[in-house]
């Protein structure tokens, strides 16, 4: 009797000692948690070595302003990207207007749009020739894309990267409007994946006659680029670039991200250089809805065009 009552005290201590390690390793991880870290990501649309220096500098300012670490995640695809956000890779990404609904659809509603440039609101495409192409009379600038209808047959064309909003999907819907079916209209197409520039580059160069791009990018190039590669057509309006945030920042959290952004003015130095960076004047309010109309052009498209 004794020695059994001997073992009930040992094994009510053994239980004893283990529950309380084991409240005590709960205790330790919350008295020591991880650092909290924000990362974000922005598709490589533009020269990635610029890229990464001009994010290193928001992520360092966004660290400044929200308190806790924001770090740069680089991604090599638009795809990568959407893949990160939905797989807790990165918590916010700057995404163009089909990688903004992708993102949405795949993290089944738990992203959203938290701003904006101004100038996306009112986003365009360029649709730009090869100088000597032009000189040539191969290429024609118009008002409107259905006046190239059986003229294209000898054009070497290119989009952008295939997941980008700017460079392909609504180039794509705008000659298609236009009756014009790129795969039989023109002599060969092909796609400069990874930046507008290879877009730039290839026309001016006349690797190719014609390609269609990003007018914001455009803008900004050289005048000798801009004179190599003229502009034969300008797209409407459409929405386009976006900053997408995924739910588990916290609401508190996502709001003082988009207080900050919104918050970027010219008068300091440090803001300037990244609206610069971003050819934005400034960030404003957006919601997910007013991305409606691209995710109906993407829903409407071949899946096999939007996709390697």
């Amino acid at each position: 009797m004794n020695m059994s009552a001997n073992k009930l005290r040992l094994a009510i201590a053994v239980v004893f000692l283990v529950a309380s390690a084991a409240l005590s390793g709960c205790g330790d991880s919350t008295a020591s948690p991880s650092p909290q870290i924000l990362r974000f990501s922005v598709i490589p649309d533009w020269n990635k070595g610029k890229l990464a220096t001009d994010s290193l500098s928001l992520a360092k300012l966004l660290s400044e302003k929200l308190g806790v670490e924001v770090r740069y995640e680089q991604t090599n695809s638009y795809l990568a990207c959407v893949n990160a956000l939905a797989a807790n890779k990165i918590d916010f990404a700057w995404l163009g207007g089909k990688t903004t609904c992708d993102a949405i659809d795949e993290c089944k509603g738990a992203a959203h749009v938290i701003a904006t440039r101004d100038i996306d609101l009112k986003f365009k495409s360029y649709f730009i020739g090869n100088r000597d192409a032009v000189a040539a009379g191969k290429l024609v600038v118009v008002d409107d894309l259905a006046k190239w209808q059986g003229k294209t047959a000898s054009v070497r064309f290119t989009f952008g990267s295939r997941g980008s909003t700017s460079g392909h999907l609504m180039p794509r819907y705008f000659l298609s409007q236009a009756g014009i079916d790129p795969e039989q209209s023109f002599q060969s197409v092909g796609y400069a994946e990874g930046s507008h520039a290879g877009t730039l580059q290839s026309v001016a160069s006349g690797a190719v006659d014609c390609g269609a791009l990003n007018y914001a990018y455009y803008d900004a190039a050289s005048a000798e680029e801009k004179a190599k590669a003229p502009i034969l057509f300008t797209t409407s309006d459409y929405v386009d670039y976006a900053w997408v945030a995924h739910d588990r920042i916290g609401e508190e959290r996502l709001q003082t991200l988009q207080a900050v952004l919104l918050g970027l003015n010219r008068k300091e130095s440090s803001h300037a250089s990244i609206l610069d960076a971003w050819s934005a004047g400034r960030f404003v309010a957006a919601t997910d809805d007013m991305w409606d109309s691209i995710r109906q052009v993407r829903d409407a498209l071949p899946k096999d065009f939007l996709t390697k």
